[in-house]
């Protein structure tokens, strides 16, 4: 079968992930693409053969979580691309958290596939480290999750599931989560740290530009950011190697305890919905 793998991953997690899942894919024989649609050329629908769309057996709709729900931009590249795959394709979810909550994040991508008559197999979610957890990723649990994962769908011979059984896996958070769902897109505004660039530090290497995975930032002499854009995902401070983006990423480690504080860890942290 022809699996095409679409993802945003600005942490680089989600991309790991999506490569564990096209290696043992390729083990078994399938044929893989992997598109990851927050590097330039395949930010938009439009810039993508829509062959890659069309031949896919499959697609798996992999991203981070983000204030407990998906990225914005995959929600609305899936919005323009899902009415371009051939009627018979079947999809599975994947997302990646970081945070104490993967949220609303594979209920919502399910809901949105529903509006498109896409069915769900089935789907996986995968606690993954921070930017400031150095730790290797994917872990050995990860990947036996994933082993799991992948031979629970082609035990189940790739049969869609039902959508009330899907809504019905996919709501398991806890009454605590459920309201700070609703609560997440504020905090998280108010919690948005400073990003600005150091024109001495700046080499020039357009790295942050080519690796921010909405297109939020252009080279001027320095980097000049789009602050509409910009995800506050803080990759460009992480990934600059003269430090040329200055950002006090080291506060994101001081929010997600005060979460935890709050709501308590997600559990189990790794999940398979079959």
């Amino acid at each position: 079968m022809n699996i095409l793998l679409l993802f945003i991953s600005p942490g680089n997690t989600t991309a790991k992930v999506s490569r564990a899942l096209a290696e043992r894919f390729e083990e078994n024989g399938h044929t893989v693409t992997l598109l990851n649609i927050g590097r330039p050329g395949n930010r938009t629908y439009t810039e993508v053969d829509p062959e890659i769309f069309q031949s896919a057996d499959i697609i798996g709709i992999g991203g981070p979580v983000f204030h407990l729900r998906n990225l914005p931009p995959l929600e609305a590249f899936l919005s323009n691309m899902l009415p371009l795959l051939n009627p018979l394709t079947k999809a599975f979810l994947y997302v990646t958290y970081g945070g104490i909550s993967s949220g609303k994040a594979l209920l919502n991508l399910s809901e949105l596939l529903d509006r498109f008559h896409v069915p769900i197999m089935g789907a996986v979610k995968l606690w993954a480290p921070h930017f400031y957890n150095r730790m290797v990723y994917p872990d050995l649990d990860a990947l036996l999750v994933i082993d799991r994962f992948i031979s629970g769908l082609e035990k189940n011979d790739y049969r869609p599931i039902e959508p009330l059984r899907l809504r019905e896996l996919f709501s398991y958070q806890s009454p605590k989560v459920k309201i700070a769902y609703y609560l997440a897109e504020i905090v998280g505004e108010s919690r948005k740290l400073p990003i600005t660039f150091d024109a001495n530090r700046c080499k020039g290497c357009q790295r942050c530009v080519a690796e921010c995975p909405v297109g939020a930032l252009r080279l001027y002499g320095i980097p000049v950011r789009d602050k509409k854009k910009c995800l506050y995902c803080y990759h460009c401070a992480i990934v600059c190697p003269s430090q040329a983006v200055i950002c006090p990423t080291e506060k994101v480690a001081e929010m997600v305890k005060t979460n935890v504080k709050l709501l308590g860890w997600e559990q189990p942290r790794n999940e398979i919905f079959l």
